[in-house]
């Protein structure tokens, strides 16, 4: 059996004990959750944070929370992001925070504004309510001069993302990139989108910030496009996704004062991205670049980077199990590289605490 397939059954398996509630938190606790979480909460998450500082490596704090339904939750959910983006200012070890759009605005309104479809009084008031915790948010980032990453979403809810990201940036990116948007190369209208970004940019006079990442979302954007029949957004190929991945780190290293987060788990792209800082000038401890990976996968990738004396950081899912044990197995579902990955990291994991073993006894 693949190892995607194996995450996809051990995925369902653990969905269907946590609904049903099955007495496997402390199990779920102990093992994957420990392996590939920071915590339950941003302070039980210090010790993981702490740590990976030892190695050279940052945190990037992630409250793993999306796709909520009701105001009183999202604005929950608001309160939260504030205090872990103050966390996120007040500690050296953590150089920006991440959030996702869908935690503080309803997907449904997201799909409506991007076919503009807000015509109802109440959805337009509720999307106008989401958008404000977002700019609330984003705000609180540029007032305490923190780095915040928007996380990227499905094709069908991301361009009121997008515009919110761009508007957000004429604000708050007069200095620095305060507000960063997220790129996702397996799309293959990404590149164009850079290009007006970066127009963008030049004309309002604000310094651009972009992630850049494959994506993560391909199976579920590729069902859809066939189910609904419309041209689908995502790249022929992965050498077609590569090409673009790589054009896109190659513009934003030239820029004059772009931030680049390349967040991959390929070693080949990283290289070839350290060839290039070193080709246009770039210090390896540039504030304009930073490299990321999951916690717990591509570990060895991550030490290689520190150990270069690249920027280099963690992102560190947290929160409740129940809550974050759904976002980690999306992510490996819908990233197979990113699940295979996950798989090598463990079996290499497992073999350690075997060999220990051994040696103890």
């Amino acid at each position: 059996m693949n190892q995607a397939k194996m995450v996809q059954i051990l995925g369902f398996l653990a969905e269907w004990a946590l609904k049903f509630r099955l007495p496997v938190r402390g199990i779920i606790r102990a093992t994957v959750f420990q392996e590939f979480c920071g915590g339950e909460s941003l302070q039980k998450s210090l010790p993981k944070i702490a740590e990976l500082q030892r190695s050279g490596i940052g945190s990037i704090p992630d409250y793993s929370v999306e796709g909520l339904n009701s105001e009183e939750l999202m604005d929950e959910t608001l309160l939260e992001l504030l205090d872990a983006l103050t966390f996120t200012a007040n500690h050296p070890e953590t150089p920006l925070f991440v959030f996702k759009v869908t935690g503080l605005v309803h997907s449904d309104l997201l799909e409506a504004s991007a076919k503009n479809a807000l015509i109802d009084p109440k959805q337009i008031e509720a999307f106008h309510r989401g958008k404000g915790r977002v700019m609330n948010l984003l705000r609180r980032a540029s007032d305490m001069q923190c780095p915040i990453m928007i996380d990227a979403e499905e094709s069908w809810l991301q361009d009121p993302i997008d515009q919110i990201a761009m508007e957000a940036s004429v604000k708050f990116n007069r200095s620095k990139a305060i507000v960063i948007q997220t790129l996702q190369m397996y799309r293959h209208d990404r590149l164009e989108h850079l290009d007006q970004c970066l127009k963008h940019a030049q004309e309002e006079g604000y310094a651009p910030g972009f992630k850049v990442v494959r994506g993560a979302y391909m199976e579920k954007e590729r069902e859809r496009a066939d189910l609904l029949g419309y041209l689908d957004p995502i790249q022929p190929d992965k050498e077609t996704t590569d090409r673009d991945t790589h054009r896109a780190i190659e513009i934003l290293l030239q820029h004059p004062n772009a931030f680049l987060c390349l967040g991959t788990h390929n070693r080949s792209t990283c290289v070839w991205a350290t060839e290039l800082m070193d080709r246009f000038g770039l210090a390896k401890i540039s504030e304009r670049v930073l490299f990321a990976q999951l916690l717990g996968m591509s570990d060895s990738l991550s030490a290689e980077l520190a150990d270069e004396g690249y920027r280099v950081a963690k992102y560190l899912p947290y929160g409740p199990v129940d809550k974050v044990l759904p976002y980690l197995l999306r992510r490996a579902r819908e990233n197979s590289s990113a699940a295979g990955e996950l798989s090598r990291e463990y079996a290499l994991l497992l073999a350690e605490r075997r060999q220990r073993r051994q040696e103890a006894g």
